[in-house]
């Protein structure tokens, strides 16, 4: 069954569409994404394809996915502590200077 870019659109807008919209996110995001290359795409149609997913391959993929927002996280935290330190401009120290009266 071939939908059209409407069809889509009012599909995701079904109150139970909730997994269809985070599957077109995520390949939406994986399109953009130079990496995400011609071999993957292909083994990312063979799944679809598939009536069911094989129980290793789902098991690998929650795994790898885990490891993915792993990464992120530490991605994030470490953007931010370096955009912490690069924003705040040292402040300049202050030194006294004054003569002692003899």
């Amino acid at each position: 069954m071939h939908m059209s870019t409407p069809e889509i659109l009012l599909a995701l807008r079904a109150p139970d569409s909730g997994w269809l919209g985070v599957l077109a996110t995520v390949l939406d995001e994986a399109n953009q994404d130079p990496r995400f290359d011609a071999s993957q795409r292909e083994i990312l149609c063979q799944l679809l394809d598939q009536a069911r997913m094989p129980r290793e391959i789902g098991d690998a993929a929650r795994h790898r996915a885990a490891v993915f927002e792993t990464e992120i996280i530490r991605d994030c935290q470490a953007a931010k502590e370096s955009a912490a330190r690069t924003s705040a401009p040292e402040r300049p120290k202050l030194t006294l200077v004054g003569k002692m009266a003899s």
